[in-house]
């Protein structure tokens, strides 16, 4: 495999997190100003679709999809048990129990931005992606068709594993795992400028120090600067935010708002 595919490139390296810029108002405090293109991005476009148009999209980009009857909180739930461009996302259930399992319900809006998120992990040979959760059902006290945002909206997903297909010749199994190869530091930057200072590999399956564990953690940081350089998700957290992130990622699309994170 060309060692391009790999590296991360000087465009996602560029990337800086959502506000252009900040300029004092009258009272003093900054004022954010966001980019003038701002609706265009995937993750603003997808966030503002309703549920008919959304379904329509997935449509004409033949995605298979299972609409769910009943999903408290979700704007359009779906299950995608045939994948999405090719990348299957799933949890750790055998299939015939996440038919039924609540996490693996999305949200169609997230779904259209996984299609997008799939053409970036099919160039790494990625065809499939463990995670702990997309939709997380709110309480029982939730209001009857009040639509909510994050897990409890089926609007993100929590992967821990991205597992690349098996070659003919090459049995064996292989996979960027986020807490043994992300290799963060809480509180740098993810992309760009001061990113290239990785911390210590994770414990978890822990690989030894040499070019195989560098270049895992290049492809995996690669993977994630290049989302981020397209605006696929509104959110993206990684170990380097906080501790309860270490063994996983936060890709997240949010509607309403004008900003997108990266940590």
């Amino acid at each position: 495999m060309p060692p391009a595919r790999h590296a991360i490139t000087a465009c996602a390296l560029a990337l800086a997190l959502a506000p252009l810029a900040a300029a004092p108002s009258a009272e003093g405090k900054p004022k954010v100003r966001f980019h003038q293109d701002w609706a265009s991005y995937p993750s603003a476009r997808y966030a503002a679709m309703s549920a008919a148009q959304c379904r329509k999209e997935l449509v004409r980009r033949k995605i298979a999809f299972e609409p769910v009857r009943r999903a408290p909180g979700v704007l359009a739930p779906v299950r995608l048990m045939q994948g999405v461009g090719g990348v299957l996302y799933r949890t750790a259930l055998p299939a015939h129990r996440r038919a039924e399992n609540p996490y693996d319900v999305f949200d169609c809006r997230l779904a259209l931005a996984l299609s997008d998120f799939s053409k970036i992990l099919r160039v790494h040979d990625i065809d499939e992606v463990l995670m702990f959760s997309a939709w997380r059902p709110p309480s029982r006290m939730w209001p009857e068709g009040k639509l909510a945002t994050r897990h409890p909206g089926g609007l993100a997903i929590d992967p821990y594993r991205f597992v690349k297909e098996r070659a003919p010749d090459d049995p064996a199994e292989r996979w960027l795992d986020v807490e043994r190869d992300f290799a963060g530091r809480r509180g740098a930057p993810v992309c760009g400028e001061g990113a290239g200072a990785v911390g210590k590999r994770g414990a978890a399956g822990r690989r030894a120090r040499g070019p195989a564990a560098d270049a895992a953690t290049r492809e995996l940081r690669s993977i994630v600067c290049e989302a981020a350089d397209q605006h696929i998700f509104t959110s993206i957290l990684t170990p380097n935010y906080d501790r309860a992130h270490r063994n996983h990622l936060h890709l997240e699309v949010t509607p309403d708002v004008q900003w997108h994170l990266l940590r």
